[in-house]
């Protein structure tokens, strides 16, 4: 239909299908005036969903701190074509900004029109995980994401959770490195599909360091990486993810 956008997702089984023809696109970024979005908040995970038992309240660290934005790269593709060997593909840059949230309600999560359910509930996890690794309290915490095109599927978790700890802790995400990987309640970082079009969307953001799961046999990925002077980095836990993005150790928060 004119004029809407497409929806990309990184979902693969029957029934996904891309709202709008696939085309591939340059990068995008965005500025981060919220006031120019709608800001929504993201749907809660269900209690199922997180298999660990967070520690009490009383345990983590809830000092005040200004509030940090940054900027993430995310790697979106589209459903394949019919007779096609790759399908379409983007590099987005989203914005992530993290706050305190003075009156201990929190964890306030919040996500723009374009996050669809499955990145939103990534997203939650990826702030649960996260908050729990480096010791903060989640209830003094409001987050918010921002992306440019709509965005499904869980692929961003990863990123997302490394975004998050990295405000926390007061450290900067390399400006070489894109990553794609889902995020566990357990901290590790899961396998992701079609991860060779994706390293195309790390190449369209011109980044040189792509930091993938290791879940899978990824020696197609390193020889299609070396071809595109693209490193892969393979993790398997947020702490490796975190040191690989950020050149710090994952750590508690003073």
């Amino acid at each position: 239909m004119p004029g809407r956008a497409d929806l990309y997702t990184d979902r693969e089984y029957p029934g996904c299908r891309q709202l709008g023809e696939a085309k591939t696109y340059s990068p995008l970024e965005i500025s981060p005036t919220p006031r120019q979005q709608s800001v929504t908040p993201v749907p809660s995970v269900p209690h199922a969903s997180l298999s660990y038992s967070p520690p009490q309240p009383s345990h983590r660290k809830s000092v005040p701190f200004s509030d940090v934005t940054l900027s993430l790269p995310l790697l979106s593709v589209g459903q394949d074509k019919v007779g096609s060997i790759t399908g379409s593909w983007r590099g987005l840059v989203a914005q992530l900004s993290v706050g305190y949230k003075a009156d201990g309600r929190g964890p306030e999560i919040l996500g723009d029109s374009n996050l669809m359910l499955g990145s939103a509930l990534s997203f939650q996890t990826a702030v649960a995980v996260a908050t729990k690794a480096v010791g903060y309290d989640p209830r003094y915490l409001t987050v918010r994401i921002l992306v440019p095109t709509r965005l499904d599927g869980p692929s961003a978790g990863g990123i997302f959770a490394v975004g998050v700890a990295a405000a926390l802790l007061g450290d900067s995400i390399r400006p070489d490195i894109c990553m794609s990987g889902t995020i566990e309640p357990d901290e590790e970082i899961q396998a992701v599909g079609r991860l060779v079009d994706k390293m195309n969307g790390c190449r369209e953001l011109r980044k040189t360091t792509m930091i993938v799961p290791d879940a899978l046999d990824n020696s197609h990925l390193n020889f299609t990486g070396a071809e595109r002077s693209i490193q892969v980095i393979e993790v398997h836990t947020l702490a490796e993810a975190y040191s690989a993005a950020t050149g710090q150790a994952l750590r508690q928060v003073p």
